[in-house]
Protein backbone atom coordinates (compact mmCIF):
# COMPACT_ATOMS: atom_id res chain seq x y z
CA UNK A 1 0.00 0.00 0.00
CA UNK A 2 1.19 3.49 -0.66
CA UNK A 3 0.12 7.09 -0.12
CA UNK A 4 1.33 9.87 -2.41
CA UNK A 5 0.43 13.47 -3.72
CA UNK A 6 -3.69 14.88 -2.49
CA UNK A 7 -2.69 12.40 -1.19
CA UNK A 8 -3.54 9.44 -3.40
CA UNK A 9 -4.04 6.24 -1.40
CA UNK A 10 -3.38 2.79 -2.84
CA UNK A 11 -5.03 0.37 -0.41
CA UNK A 12 -4.16 -3.26 0.18
CA UNK A 13 -5.68 -5.56 -2.46
CA UNK A 14 -5.96 -2.81 -5.06
CA UNK A 15 -8.48 -0.19 -3.91
CA UNK A 16 -7.79 3.52 -4.46
CA UNK A 17 -8.95 6.82 -2.96
CA UNK A 18 -7.87 10.43 -2.48
CA UNK A 19 -7.60 12.02 0.96
CA UNK A 20 -7.20 15.77 1.43
CA UNK A 21 -7.28 15.96 5.21
CA UNK A 22 -7.69 19.11 7.29
CA UNK A 23 -4.86 21.64 7.43
CA UNK A 24 -2.30 21.07 10.21
CA UNK A 25 -4.01 17.84 11.29
CA UNK A 26 -2.60 14.45 12.24
CA UNK A 27 -4.36 11.32 10.94
CA UNK A 28 -3.84 7.67 11.80
CA UNK A 29 -2.83 5.58 8.79
CA UNK A 30 -2.03 2.33 10.59
CA UNK A 31 -3.18 1.09 13.97
CA UNK A 32 -2.11 -2.45 14.79
CA UNK A 33 -1.17 -4.29 17.93
CA UNK A 34 1.92 -2.47 19.32
CA UNK A 35 2.24 -0.18 16.28
CA UNK A 36 0.65 3.20 15.52
CA UNK A 37 1.49 5.41 12.51
CA UNK A 38 0.27 9.02 12.24
CA UNK A 39 0.87 11.52 9.43
CA UNK A 40 0.63 15.34 9.41
CA UNK A 41 -1.37 16.96 6.58
CA UNK A 42 -0.84 20.51 5.31
CA UNK A 43 -2.89 22.30 2.67
CA UNK A 44 -0.80 23.45 -0.30
CA UNK A 45 -1.01 24.71 -3.86
CA UNK A 46 0.70 22.80 -6.67
CA UNK A 47 1.27 24.50 -10.01
CA UNK A 48 2.70 23.29 -13.30
CA UNK A 49 2.25 24.66 -16.82
CA UNK A 50 -0.99 22.71 -17.26
CA UNK A 51 -2.77 22.86 -13.93
CA UNK A 52 -3.15 24.60 -10.56
CA UNK A 53 -4.17 22.30 -7.71
CA UNK A 54 -5.38 23.60 -4.36
CA UNK A 55 -4.73 20.44 -2.41
CA UNK A 56 -2.66 19.03 0.40
CA UNK A 57 0.46 17.07 1.17
CA UNK A 58 1.98 14.97 3.94
CA UNK A 59 4.78 16.71 5.83
CA UNK A 60 5.68 14.60 8.87
CA UNK A 61 5.41 11.01 10.05
CA UNK A 62 5.22 9.92 13.68
CA UNK A 63 5.11 6.39 15.05
CA UNK A 64 4.74 4.77 18.43
CA UNK A 65 6.04 1.21 18.72
CA UNK A 66 6.00 -1.27 21.60
CA UNK A 67 8.84 -3.79 21.43
CA UNK A 68 7.94 -7.44 20.99
CA UNK A 69 9.72 -9.01 23.97
CA UNK A 70 10.30 -6.41 26.69
CA UNK A 71 7.30 -4.19 25.79
CA UNK A 72 9.39 -1.02 25.80
CA UNK A 73 7.89 2.00 24.07
CA UNK A 74 9.71 4.01 21.40
CA UNK A 75 8.61 6.91 19.23
CA UNK A 76 9.93 7.53 15.72
CA UNK A 77 9.67 10.90 13.97
CA UNK A 78 10.59 11.93 10.43
CA UNK A 79 10.03 15.31 8.72
CA UNK A 80 10.19 15.86 4.98
CA UNK A 81 13.00 18.16 3.89
CA UNK A 82 14.83 18.73 0.63
CA UNK A 83 18.31 19.46 1.96
CA UNK A 84 20.37 16.87 3.84
CA UNK A 85 21.08 15.75 6.44
CA UNK A 86 17.74 13.97 6.85
CA UNK A 87 17.09 12.96 10.44
CA UNK A 88 14.94 10.33 12.09
CA UNK A 89 14.49 10.92 15.82
CA UNK A 90 14.00 7.84 18.00
CA UNK A 91 13.02 8.43 21.64
CA UNK A 92 12.19 6.19 24.58
CA UNK A 93 8.96 6.30 26.61
CA UNK A 94 10.32 9.14 28.78
CA UNK A 95 11.13 11.28 25.76
CA UNK A 96 14.88 10.72 26.01
CA UNK A 97 16.63 10.69 22.64
CA UNK A 98 17.78 7.13 21.95
CA UNK A 99 19.28 7.89 18.52
CA UNK A 100 19.30 10.41 15.70
CA UNK A 101 19.48 8.27 12.58
CA UNK A 102 20.86 9.83 9.40
CA UNK A 103 22.28 8.46 6.17
CA UNK A 104 25.51 6.71 7.13
CA UNK A 105 24.88 6.80 10.89
CA UNK A 106 24.05 3.11 11.15
CA UNK A 107 20.78 1.51 12.17
CA UNK A 108 18.93 1.87 15.44
CA UNK A 109 18.19 -1.67 16.61
CA UNK A 110 16.21 -2.80 19.64
CA UNK A 111 14.85 -6.35 19.63
CA UNK A 112 12.73 -6.56 16.44
CA UNK A 113 12.69 -2.80 15.85
CA UNK A 114 15.11 -1.52 13.18
CA UNK A 115 15.21 2.12 12.03
CA UNK A 116 17.48 3.44 9.28
CA UNK A 117 17.90 6.21 6.70
CA UNK A 118 19.01 5.57 3.14
CA UNK A 119 19.51 7.67 0.04
CA UNK A 120 17.57 6.82 -3.08
CA UNK A 121 17.56 8.17 -6.61
CA UNK A 122 14.15 9.34 -7.81
CA UNK A 123 12.90 10.73 -11.09
CA UNK A 124 13.79 10.09 -14.68
CA UNK A 125 17.29 9.51 -15.93
CA UNK A 126 19.12 12.72 -16.74
CA UNK A 127 18.84 16.27 -15.47
CA UNK A 128 15.44 15.79 -13.81
CA UNK A 129 16.66 12.95 -11.65
CA UNK A 130 17.44 13.68 -8.01
CA UNK A 131 18.34 11.92 -4.82
CA UNK A 132 16.24 11.93 -1.69
CA UNK A 133 16.08 10.42 1.77
CA UNK A 134 14.15 7.29 2.66
CA UNK A 135 13.33 6.35 6.24
CA UNK A 136 12.81 2.66 6.88
CA UNK A 137 11.16 1.32 10.03
CA UNK A 138 10.92 -2.44 10.45
CA UNK A 139 8.95 -3.49 13.53
CA UNK A 140 9.25 -7.19 12.76
CA UNK A 141 5.62 -7.31 11.62
CA UNK A 142 5.44 -4.09 9.62
CA UNK A 143 7.83 -2.37 7.22
CA UNK A 144 7.24 1.38 6.86
CA UNK A 145 9.03 3.38 4.18
CA UNK A 146 8.73 7.18 4.09
CA UNK A 147 10.44 9.07 1.28
CA UNK A 148 11.22 12.79 1.46
CA UNK A 149 10.78 14.37 -1.97
CA UNK A 150 10.81 17.91 -3.37
CA UNK A 151 7.60 19.58 -4.50
CA UNK A 152 6.90 19.23 -8.22
CA UNK A 153 7.51 22.39 -10.23
CA UNK A 154 10.21 25.05 -10.23
CA UNK A 155 8.11 27.54 -8.25
CA UNK A 156 8.22 25.35 -5.14
CA UNK A 157 11.91 24.52 -5.02
CA UNK A 158 13.06 24.13 -1.45
CA UNK A 159 9.77 22.63 -0.27
CA UNK A 160 9.41 18.95 0.54
CA UNK A 161 6.68 16.36 0.89
CA UNK A 162 6.40 12.74 1.98
CA UNK A 163 5.13 9.61 0.43
CA UNK A 164 4.54 6.57 2.61
CA UNK A 165 4.58 2.84 1.88
CA UNK A 166 3.30 0.20 4.31
CA UNK A 167 4.07 -3.50 3.89
CA UNK A 168 3.17 -6.27 6.35
CA UNK A 169 5.86 -8.85 7.04
CA UNK A 170 3.22 -11.38 8.13
CA UNK A 171 -0.35 -12.42 7.29
CA UNK A 172 -2.03 -9.17 8.37
CA UNK A 173 -5.30 -10.24 6.70
CA UNK A 174 -5.82 -12.94 9.32
CA UNK A 175 -4.38 -11.37 12.46
CA UNK A 176 -6.42 -11.93 15.64
CA UNK A 177 -6.05 -8.16 16.07
CA UNK A 178 -7.19 -6.92 12.66
CA UNK A 179 -5.27 -3.75 11.73
CA UNK A 180 -7.08 -0.47 11.25
CA UNK A 181 -6.44 3.18 10.47
CA UNK A 182 -7.15 4.94 7.18
CA UNK A 183 -4.93 2.47 5.32
CA UNK A 184 -4.49 -0.41 7.76
CA UNK A 185 -8.16 -1.35 7.67
CA UNK A 186 -7.80 -2.50 4.05
CA UNK A 187 -6.11 -5.70 5.30
CA UNK A 188 -9.57 -7.04 6.05
CA UNK A 189 -9.15 -10.67 4.99
CA UNK A 190 -11.33 -10.77 1.87
CA UNK A 191 -8.69 -10.06 -0.79
CA UNK A 192 -10.96 -7.50 -2.47
CA UNK A 193 -10.01 -3.87 -3.03
CA UNK A 194 -12.49 -1.05 -2.41
CA UNK A 195 -12.28 2.31 -4.18
CA UNK A 196 -13.17 5.48 -2.34
CA UNK A 197 -13.82 9.06 -3.44
CA UNK A 198 -11.29 10.50 -5.91
CA UNK A 199 -10.80 14.05 -7.13
CA UNK A 200 -11.25 15.12 -10.74
CA UNK A 201 -8.07 16.68 -12.16
CA UNK A 202 -9.34 17.49 -15.67
CA UNK A 203 -9.85 21.24 -15.10
CA UNK A 204 -7.06 23.82 -15.36
CA UNK A 205 -7.69 24.79 -11.72
CA UNK A 206 -8.69 22.13 -9.19
CA UNK A 207 -9.65 22.36 -5.52
CA UNK A 208 -9.52 18.90 -4.01
CA UNK A 209 -12.09 17.66 -1.52
CA UNK A 210 -12.14 13.85 -1.46
CA UNK A 211 -11.70 12.23 1.96
CA UNK A 212 -11.69 8.55 0.92
CA UNK A 213 -15.47 8.37 1.37
CA UNK A 214 -16.83 4.93 0.52
CA UNK A 215 -13.60 3.06 1.26
CA UNK A 216 -13.24 3.70 5.00
CA UNK A 217 -15.27 2.94 8.09
CA UNK A 218 -16.85 6.04 9.56
CA UNK A 219 -15.65 9.45 8.38
CA UNK A 220 -12.27 11.15 8.10
CA UNK A 221 -12.70 12.95 11.43
CA UNK A 222 -12.77 9.55 13.19
CA UNK A 223 -9.07 9.17 12.30
CA UNK A 224 -7.91 12.61 13.47
CA UNK A 225 -5.42 12.34 16.35
CA UNK A 226 -4.98 14.62 19.37
CA UNK A 227 -1.22 14.77 18.87
CA UNK A 228 1.44 13.19 16.71
CA UNK A 229 2.18 10.25 18.98
CA UNK A 230 -1.41 9.61 20.10
CA UNK A 231 -2.67 6.04 19.71
CA UNK A 232 -6.28 6.41 20.90
CA UNK A 233 -9.08 6.95 18.37
CA UNK A 234 -12.37 5.30 17.44
CA UNK A 235 -10.77 2.26 15.76
CA UNK A 236 -7.52 2.00 17.74
CA UNK A 237 -5.76 -1.37 17.86
CA UNK A 238 -2.53 -0.42 19.65
CA UNK A 239 -3.49 -1.99 23.00
CA UNK A 240 -6.01 -4.50 21.67
CA UNK A 241 -5.77 -8.24 22.32
CA UNK A 242 -8.56 -9.11 19.88
CA UNK A 243 -10.34 -7.15 17.16
CA UNK A 244 -12.40 -8.20 14.15
CA UNK A 245 -11.80 -6.76 10.66
CA UNK A 246 -14.01 -3.92 9.47
CA UNK A 247 -17.50 -4.74 8.22
CA UNK A 248 -17.06 -4.31 4.46
CA UNK A 249 -20.81 -4.70 3.88
CA UNK A 250 -21.21 -1.14 5.22
CA UNK A 251 -18.78 0.35 2.66
CA UNK A 252 -20.33 1.74 -0.52
CA UNK A 253 -17.16 2.06 -2.62
CA UNK A 254 -16.67 0.16 -5.87
CA UNK A 255 -15.16 -3.31 -5.44
CA UNK A 256 -12.03 -4.12 -7.46
CA UNK A 257 -11.24 -7.79 -8.00
CA UNK A 258 -8.22 -9.65 -9.28
CA UNK A 259 -5.53 -7.76 -7.36
CA UNK A 260 -5.52 -9.79 -4.17
CA UNK A 261 -1.83 -10.61 -4.62
CA UNK A 262 -0.79 -7.03 -3.83
CA UNK A 263 1.00 -7.14 -0.50
CA UNK A 264 1.62 -3.51 0.40
CA UNK A 265 -0.25 -0.21 0.38
CA UNK A 266 0.73 3.43 0.41
CA UNK A 267 0.05 7.11 0.00
CA UNK A 268 1.60 9.53 -2.49
CA UNK A 269 1.27 13.38 -2.79
CA UNK A 270 -1.96 15.32 -3.63
CA UNK A 271 -1.09 16.61 -7.05
CA UNK A 272 -2.35 15.72 -10.48
CA UNK A 273 -0.89 12.46 -11.83
CA UNK A 274 1.00 14.25 -14.59
CA UNK A 275 2.76 16.40 -12.00
CA UNK A 276 4.45 13.46 -10.33
CA UNK A 277 7.87 12.53 -11.69
CA UNK A 278 8.14 8.99 -12.96
CA UNK A 279 10.64 6.93 -11.04
CA UNK A 280 11.93 5.03 -14.05
CA UNK A 281 15.42 6.25 -13.26
CA UNK A 282 15.47 4.86 -9.74
CA UNK A 283 18.80 3.22 -9.08
CA UNK A 284 18.05 -0.33 -8.04
CA UNK A 285 21.27 -0.44 -6.04
CA UNK A 286 19.76 2.17 -3.71
CA UNK A 287 16.75 0.04 -2.86
CA UNK A 288 17.48 -1.48 0.54
CA UNK A 289 15.64 -3.40 3.21
CA UNK A 290 15.49 -2.27 6.80
CA UNK A 291 16.95 -5.44 8.19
Amino acid sequence: MSIVADPHIAFAHGGKADFKGEHMSWYNFLSAKNVSLNVLFLHSDFKNPNRLVHGSHMAQLAMKVRSARSAKIFTVEFTASVAPPHHVLIRDADGNLAKTATHGSGNFVFEDLVVSVRERRHGVIGARGWRGAVMLVNTGRWLIEAASKPFPGKADRGKALLDVQIVPNYDADHDVVAPHGLVGQSWDGDGVGIDGAQDNYTAAEVTTKAMAEGAIEGVAADYAMEDKFATAFKFSRFDAVKAAPRDVSKLIGKRTHGRGGIKGAGVTPDVAPDDVLEEAGRDASDDVAAS
